[in-house]
């Protein structure tokens, strides 16, 4: 990586307006199967949101919407952020047990009495994504961008192919798997209701058991810090917490409370500030380099223009410009996108739509999704001309 010249810059992730009564990023949310849907705020304190015939999956979207499975009801139920009345996002279902959404915002859905998996758009649109399950319970996103399903008729965890919507397996020999979540490191874990255990699967399938002992381990999410919390879906059960090592400890205890099931942490969304900065671009190891930070854990990615300017900067009194600057844009794993002149793209039409077209078509532009994790944007000259450059990126929330 190219190194020389490094320009830091922050977009910063933020929690904007919401109302207190739907708690903060950190609380963890909990249904309990027949009664409440509550909310634990870090230091244990519990909070009844909603009452709900059959609660089970829950989940929250990029907005910071939370989205409850009643399994009696057949339907999904929406809660807007601030908001502890619900509307009716989807119906008609089969009891719905798994809900888990992807990068781009989709909703994915596990109906058990179906055996189906059921997609939504954002406005609620329904498609079929597959069939022919027996009784799939858990459903999640890996960091790949793919669907695993649990299979808990037959103890096994599929995993769906991008696009095409193939599925192959990815684990078995489980007993009753449900809810699954994928930690920082994109090691899977699941908690198998039937075999009292927590098992951990690493991304070439590698399976081991995580944790015994945890009486019909139901519900399962993890923090950012990568700590697993499991519910024990009994009456007066527990939820568990286990450091990555596999330390253990005693969350919070249900009592006569009701009986603790499926998990979700309330996320850090992605709010996003604009940024700038300006250098002047040489070659070789010398080149432009703006290192910029999506923060947050939400659940759909963040999108933002980044742009590189050279000529138009003149205009503005710059002198020796950068006559046609190239943009590429990094992450951890090496170049993700790049782009030469903004019209040549592919993304002419909706960077214009947003206002955010440069004003030389020289000059570079990329509009892209980016999960939370941090972002080089590398500014070199075409054919290795130097000259001053300004990168920018933009918040597209």
């Amino acid at each position: 990586m190219k190194n020389a010249l490094f320009a830091a810059v922050l977009i910063l992730s933020v929690r904007m307006g919401a109302s207190t009564s739907r708690g903060a990023p950190g609380d963890l949310w909990v249904s309990t199967g027949n009664g409440p849907v509550a909310k634990f705020s870090p230091d244990n304190t519990r909070i009844n949101f909603i009452n709900a015939s059959g609660p089970e999956a829950i989940a929250f979207d990029a907005k910071g919407d939370l989205f409850v499975a009643d399994f009696n009801f057949n339907q999904i139920t929406k809660f807007a952020l601030g908001r502890i009345s619900g509307t009716s996002f989807a119906g008609t279902l089969n009891q719905p047990t798994g809900l888990a959404f992807d990068g781009s915002g989709t909703l994915y859905e596990t109906d058990f009495g179906s055996g189906t998996i059921f997609q939504f758009t954002s406005s609620g649109t329904k498609t079929t994504f597959n069939g022919g399950l027996n009784k799939p319970t858990g459903i999640a996103v890996g960091p790949d961008g793919r669907v695993y399903v649990a299979e808990s008729g037959t103890g096994t965890i599929f995993r769906y192919s991008v696009g095409l919507h193939i599925r192959s397996v990815f684990a078995s020999g489980l007993t009753t798997p449900q809810e699954m979540a994928f930690d920082p490191s994109g090691n899977l874990f699941i908690a198998d209701s039937g075999a009292n255990t927590v098992v951990k699967v690493l991304p070439d399938g590698t399976k081991s058991n995580f944790a015994t002992g945890i009486s019909t381990a139901t519900g399962l999410s993890i923090d950012p810090a990568g700590n697993i919390f499991v519910s024990e879906f009994v009456s007066g059960g527990s939820i568990l917490q286990f450091t990555p090592a596999g330390g253990k400890s005693t969350f919070t205890t249900f009592g006569t409370n009701g009986f603790p099931g499926w998990l979700a942490f309330e996320p850090t969304l992605h709010a996003l500030l604009n940024v700038s900065s300006r250098a002047f671009v040489q070659t070789g190891n010398n080149v432009f380099i703006a290192g910029f930070i999506v923060g947050g854990n939400g659940a759909v990615n963040g999108t933002v223009v980044a742009r590189a300017l050279g000529p138009s900067l003149a205009g503005l009194g710059v002198t020796d410009t950068l006559q046609d600057p190239v943009l590429e844009l990094h992450n951890g794993n090496g170049t993700i996108a790049t782009n030469d002149n903004w019209k040549d793209g592919g993304q002419q039409a909706e960077i214009q739509a947003l206002g955010l077209a440069p004003a030389d078509d020289r000059e570079s532009a990329i509009l892209a999704t980016l999960a939370a994790g941090t972002y080089t944007a590398v500014v070199s000259g075409v054919n290795g001309t130097t000259g001053n450059a300004l990168v920018d990126v933009y918040n597209i929330q």
